[in-house]
């Protein structure tokens, strides 16, 4: 009886109270909930940070293990997050909070460490366990920083004057250069100036010109070379890049001027030799070997030349086209290929509608339906006018589209802003036809650049591939119906959807067309026709890729006479 209730008084251990309680509190977290253990540890530290308790030695152990036995599960959630690019709104969004949650919770519960108020026994395992701590805060101060510009923002001035204070607390405790393991042995060792390093040169990349993978792939290559910096207090002409540890805002290109004892200097000149080394290695069509297990879509050259250019050693001086700014001027946008190509055709299909309504005594007139549109002038009868030969499409006169606001023009595009709401399907590389109200032909650009200047607006720099696109269609040269499982807003005139677009590269004309993926095949021929003529093309590398749709070079093989005859 006396056994009954002593059981039942037995309280829980804190799995807060020392480092074996903690592991073994993981160990039961793990069995319970798996990857779901990740919110829970958040939870527990969140209420720690609540409750205000004082912190010792022994709890501040148990803190840096549970934050070392959940990160694998921290670390596959952001995964997840890159390798689902086309994730609903609203999971994309919880996904962020659980991440930046955990991080913030973590930030919050080291920040107590960071206390000059500590002595004796306690305070010398504290001060022990300082490098460790002070690096885990750089790295979820990057975290956080890497998910701003993930979104095409910046973190602002306090978070920058708390990053630097971080730092500066570093070095006056002789820390920044003491090697720690971030989350066990597996890592590579790593130091605080290493962790600040990584996130400076990553805010050299917040531009808006590179995607979440591209991204994401810089910072892990930061943490492969970043001991290759090394930050200095006295200025040379060899330094690069300087950071003001009083101020609020990251770092810079050294502009040639001496500062206070607050600046501090670095030089990328080591680093930009190694890049340019994996660079030549890339151009060869070549991973690197040392960059094999982090490689990805979208990390090519092209990005290495950016990288090349943003952390030379010395600014590289590139010429960009004059950006004129301009007022009260507005663009009306859609996006998805069957739409582009929709929109695109339109003029040539009311031409085509009013030739069909003519006296049918011309030959050249109908010879040049049937080359063009591939009907009879009874099946045009059938056609209401004005209305779309493809059923249950809505007249584009009664189209709404979507308004965006020009800031400013220059002769390679154009930049908008836009409200954030109702626009988050905009991500960079997007596909857009445009137009201004009183035009009635669109242009087709790409996004390049996207920075959210607030929280209710976002800034595009939109590149312009040209103002004058020809709708197409694609068959096959064997003369076959198009496959049957292919989209019907990816069907027209018998064969697949394509956009004619003649391209300027350098002093280069390059003829491409935009078409499905899955009709993508490298030397593939088809017949195209274009605006009532017929020509056989080949399929060529692939200049820019989209979600839905390639731009691919093509070669011109010869022009036709006629439709390819079905073979047997």
């Amino acid at each position: 009886m006396l056994d009954f209730f002593l059981r039942g008084s037995k309280r829980k251990a804190d799995p807060l109270g020392n480092a074996a309680s903690a592991k073994e509190w993981i160990e039961s977290l793990r069995q319970e909930y798996g990857s779901a253990s990740h919110d829970k540890v958040s939870e527990v530290v969140a209420e720690l940070n609540r409750s205000g308790s004082v912190l010792t030695a022994d709890r501040l152990e148990a803190i840096l293990t549970i934050n070392r036995e959940t990160a694998q599960f921290h670390y596959q959630l952001g995964v997840q997050y890159l390798m689902n690019s086309r994730m609903p709104k609203v999971l994309e969004e919880q996904l962020r909070a659980q991440i930046l949650g955990y991080g913030k919770e973590f930030l919050e519960a080291y920040q107590h460490a960071l206390s000059p108020a500590f002595s004796g026994e306690d305070g010398r395992r504290i001060y022990a366990m300082l490098p460790l701590v002070l690096a885990r805060m750089m790295h979820y101060f990057c975290e956080c920083a890497r998910w701003s510009f993930f979104q095409g923002g910046s973190p602002g001035e306090v978070f920058w004057l708390n990053v630097n204070h971080v730092y500066r607390f570093a070095e006056e405790y002789g820390l920044e250069s003491a090697p720690v393991f971030l989350f066990g042995e597996h890592d590579e060792g790593t130091t605080v100036q290493d962790q600040y390093l990584i996130l400076q040169m990553l805010a050299l990349l917040s531009g808006g010109n590179l995607t979440p993978r591209q991204l994401n792939f810089s910072y892990e290559l930061l943490r492969l070379v970043s001991n290759r910096m090394v930050l200095v207090r006295e200025f040379s002409q060899e330094l690069s890049f300087v950071v003001v540890l009083d101020e609020g805002r990251p770092a810079s290109r050294c502009q040639g001027t001496f500062g206070s004892g607050f600046y501090r200097y670095w030089s990328t000149a080591e680093v930009s030799e190694i890049l340019h080394g994996w660079l030549a290695v890339l151009e060869t069509g070549h991973m690197p070997t040392e960059l094999a297990r982090l490689a990805e879509p979208g990390v090519d050259a092209g990005l290495f030349r950016v990288l090349c250019r943003e952390w030379a050693a010395k600014p590289i001086r590139i010429q960009r086209a004059e950006r004129i700014p301009v007022n009260d001027r507005n663009i009306e946008v859609v996006h998805r290929l069957a739409t582009l190509h929709r929109l695109v055709r339109h003029p040539d299909e009311q031409r085509l509608h009013t030739a069909a309504a003519l006296p049918q005594d011309s030959f050249s007139s109908a010879s040049d339906l049937r080359i063009y549109g591939f009907v009879t002038s009874r099946r045009m009868d059938k056609v209401a006018p004005g209305v779309s030969g493809r059923a249950g499409e809505t007249p584009l006169a009664k189209e709404v589209f979507n308004k965006w606001e020009i800031e400013n023009i220059s002769q390679t595009g154009l930049g908008v802003s836009l409200d954030a709401g109702g626009n988050e399907w905009v991500g960079l590389g997007e596909l857009l036809g445009y137009k201004e109200a009183e035009s009635s032909s669109w242009s087709l650009g790409i996004v390049r650049r996207i920075r959210r200047l607030q929280r209710e607006k976002i800034f595009l720099g939109i590149e312009t591939l040209t103002d004058r696109p020809v709708a197409a269609a694609l068959r096959g040269m064997d003369g076959k119906a198009v496959d049957p499982r292919v989209m019907h807003e990816h069907v027209w005139q018998g064969g697949v959807i394509a956009l004619f677009v003649p391209l300027t590269r350098g002093d280069r004309s390059i003829n491409a067309i935009i078409l499905p993926v899955a009709s993508y095949m490298l030397g593939k021929q088809f017949c195209m026709s274009a605006r009532g003529k017929l020509f056989q093309i080949a399929l060529s590398k692939v200049l820019e890729k989209g979600r839905d749709w390639y731009l691919v070079e093509i070669e011109l093989v010869k022009a036709l006479e006629g439709l390819p005859s079905a073979t047997p």
